[in-house]
């Protein structure tokens, strides 16, 4: 199987080369065409505890779809908005933003766990979701995407609705932007991630989440 990152007019997209008996893992939805038959098997994703805290944490859905070559065909798949798509060479672990997980390959585990105050901070309430093993992970970023890599003791601010992922292992810690209450309710700034490193730091330009809000003022009828 050969997963390309294509670019379209406004944004990217996955076109996968499989075989017959190829399988990758998509997000519910993701899937825009095919040139040969399909299977898909709809699975909760990590388990059914896990499951529901991922769609309880944020917008993202309790389910991963395991999609099967039947034939050799091309595959293309991603996001309804506007994204930038990166490739993770993931072996470990992962946190990432809310609604950012598009597709992966290998031995990873997509759930939710309980973050405390730390996850907050990257916007998915109580809950974070946490991709886990080795194989490739595809993110989608609002916008574009950007990745940092953050030496020792090297610091990094971001917005958390900015935020796509970072190493599990990271340092991680959430502030208000703002230096007073009036600052803090009308300064638009909102929630800020301060990561020290080492680690490596996926960020967008806008969240999708956000993005979605923004258009939604304009088209109430």
């Amino acid at each position: 199987m050969k997963v390309n990152i294509k670019k379209t007019t406004i944004g990217t997209m996955l076109s996968v080369e499989m075989k017959a008996g190829d399988m990758i893992n998509l997000e519910p939805g993701a899937i825009f065409s095919s040139t040969g038959e399909i299977e898909i098997n709809s699975g909760l994703a990590g388990g059914l505890a896990s499951s529901a805290l991922r769609m309880l944490g944020g917008s993202e859905s309790a389910f991963i779809n395991k999609v099967v070559a039947k034939e050799d065909l091309l595959l293309e798949a991603g996001t309804p908005l506007p994204s930038e798509i990166a490739e993770v060479d993931l072996n470990g672990a992962m946190i990432l933003g809310d609604g950012v997980y598009l597709a992966h390959t290998g031995d990873i585990t997509v759930s939710s766990k309980f973050g405390g105050l730390t996850s907050l901070a990257s916007g998915a309430g109580l809950m974070f979701l946490h991709a886990e093993g080795k194989g490739k992970l595809y993110l989608a970023g609002g916008e574009s995407l950007f990745m940092k890599k953050l030496k020792q003791g090297e610091k990094f601010i971001v917005d958390n609705a900015c935020f796509v992922g970072v190493d599990a292992s990271a340092a991680i810690e959430k502030f208000f932007a703002g230096k007073d209450l009036v600052s803090k309710i009308v300064g638009g700034e909102g929630i800020m991630l301060k990561i020290t490193g080492p680690a490596t730091v996926y960020y967008q330009t806008e969240s999708p989440a956000s993005l979605a809000t923004y258009l939604t003022k304009y088209f109430k009828g």
